[in-house]
């Protein structure tokens, strides 16, 4: 019985719309969640130069959101091989985890020093991300490497936080 419910998921598929719907839904409420744990950067620091207005730095980021959804929508549609598809899913998932951690530990904590080392897992992570997308559907992993690069950016930020607030 339970072998026979088993094969019955299985083969059950999931449409394009419903995926499309749940990878890019997981990951706006990804992005929201952390930014409302985060909070709002304590108004005393220092700000490196080239520190964009706030409302640039969340529609940016709110953008980036949207396109690695898409990215990973696309990747998981692009690829059949199901193990692949999967560690794909599980990579973006860890990258997810990274990325949605960091704004608690500099924003609410103010752990500036432990953000850039976390970051640099995160940027690890979306490298990593990108590299699986790129070899699975190019568009993808192209997505991925122009968000990393905003993820560099942040990390310029971060770090120049930090020294012009020691």
């Amino acid at each position: 019985m339970a072998n026979i419910m088993h094969s019955q998921i299985q083969n059950r598929k999931l449409k394009p719309w419903a995926v499309a719907l749940i990878i890019i839904g997981v990951t706006l409420l990804v992005g929201f969640a952390g930014s409302l744990i985060g909070g709002k950067m304590d108004g005393s620091y220092k700000q490196p130069p080239l520190h964009p207005a706030d409302w640039v730095f969340s529609l940016v980021w709110t953008i980036n959101y949207i396109a690695i959804a898409l990215a990973a929508f696309m990747t998981f549609q692009a690829n059949q091989d199901h193990a692949r598809r999967r560690n794909d899913l599980i990579w973006y998932g860890i990258h997810l985890f990274f990325n949605f951690m960091w704004p608690l530990f500099f924003f609410r904590f103010n752990l500036l020093a432990f953000s850039i080392i976390w970051l640099a897992l995160n940027i690890v992570s979306a490298i990593i991300v990108a590299c699986r997308f790129y070899k699975s559907y190019l568009p993808s992993g192209i997505i991925i490497i122009i968000y990393t690069m905003w993820l560099f950016y942040a990390f310029y930020l971060n770090c120049g936080v930090m020294v012009l607030n020691i």
